[in-house]
């Protein structure tokens, strides 16, 4: 049985809408009101949250020559990680007015922190749950400061196996937390269609005992879709206000109309899935009588005569005997004549069966 995660009040899991997240990252490119359109776009395209990220560059990177390449504006960049985001980063002071402004529009704010200060503060201002990208899966002492506040946690499992996933979901485990999505992910930006690989999903639901998700970095609009039906629960997509901006992240991203279109879909297959019930819906049941056929007579039949099959055949409308019944009738004799074409009832044949 698949656990049921809360943030805030929503419940996240099987049976329960999608919760679907317009991730900001860095592509407010620094401009904290830049972020705060972002939100206003999201709420409008009516998705569950918003997603930031907290950091501080110079205590995640170690080598200050790092570079990074990345496809933006038409063209290839290479340039200093440092450089990259550290232009991204915000005062922390900035998350509290942003967060307050996603409670106006209706939304929940999370972020990724990438550090124990940040985890902290992110605590401090009331954060409903933290979310640990792909690159920390494998950074147990993280998630295990992390799950000890004791609200849910959300990992992308990018670039991770099995046991890669088992390590950090028994590590935040250990802490007594269980409260924990694993979403599946692939760390390629954009991810090349034929690499999304959603049967992943299902393989998760059969390893994990809680909620799947799905992080998604891929161009087009169908592998939301395809992550909802196969059983994805919470679902992130980057976002930006413009593809043409400057930066990594922007042009794979989805747009306003973008998300839009996304949170459409995922509304509309939720529909679409249903409950799986092996029976007729109550409007097929009105159907029946007119779609299914009964057993009539094919002939005229004089009193005493021994049905055999070729004095069947099957018309509409199905309010008679079914024709899967007809082994009950075949043999039996006709107490009184039948005509052509008349739906036949138990009641106008003999108890006795005949048997060759």
């Amino acid at each position: 049985m698949t656990k049921i995660v809360e943030i805030e009040g929503r419940k996240i899991g099987l049976e329960n809408p999608c919760f679907i997240v317009g991730e900001i990252g860095i592509n407010h490119n620094g401009d904290p009101q830049r972020a705060m359109k972002m939100i206003d776009a999201i709420a409008d395209a009516g998705a569950s949250c918003v997603k930031f990220q907290t950091f501080r560059a110079k205590e995640f990177l170690a080598d200050e020559s790092l570079t990074y390449t990345y496809f933006s504006q038409g063209k290839e960049v290479t340039e200093s990680q440092m450089d990259m985001f550290q232009r991204c980063e915000f005062d922390w002071s900035e998350f509290e007015n942003l967060f307050t402004h996603v409670r106006k529009r209706g939304l929940i704010p999370l972020s990724t922190p990438t550090d124990h200060d940040a985890v902290d503060f992110l605590d401090r201002i009331g954060v409903g749950a933290f979310k640990v990208g792909s690159d920390d899966i494998v950074y147990t002492p993280f998630l295990r400061y992390i799950a000890e506040k004791g609200k849910p946690v959300i990992i992308s499992s990018g670039m991770a196996d099995a046991e890669d996933i088992r390590r950090a979901v028994e590590a935040i485990e250990e802490t007594g937390n269980d409260q924990i999505i694993v979403c599946h992910c692939v760390s390629e930006y954009p991810t090349p269609e034929e690499h999304v690989n959603l049967r992943k999903i299902s393989e998760l639901r059969k390893f994990l005992e809680h909620p799947v998700g799905y992080s998604d970095h891929s161009q087009e609009l169908t592998a939301a879709m395809g992550a909802v039906a196969l059983g994805a629960c919470y679902f992130e997509r980057h976002f930006t206000l413009d593809k043409t901006l400057p930066g990594p992240d922007h042009w794979f991203a989805a747009d306003p109309e973008d998300l839009k279109s996304l949170v459409a879909g995922i509304r509309q297959i939720e529909k679409n899935l249903g409950t799986g019930t092996l029976r007729a819906s109550n409007e097929e049941e009105k159907m029946k009588p007119l779609a299914r056929r009964s057993i009539v007579a094919a002939v005229d039949l004089e009193a005493g005569h021994v049905i055999t099959e070729k004095d069947l055949t099957y018309r509409r409308p199905g309010t008679g005997l079914m024709p899967y019944e007809a082994d009950r009738i075949i043999g039996r004799r006709v107490l009184r004549g039948v005509a052509a074409g008349t739906m036949l009832a138990m009641d106008m044949l003999a108890e006795e069966v005949n048997r060759p």
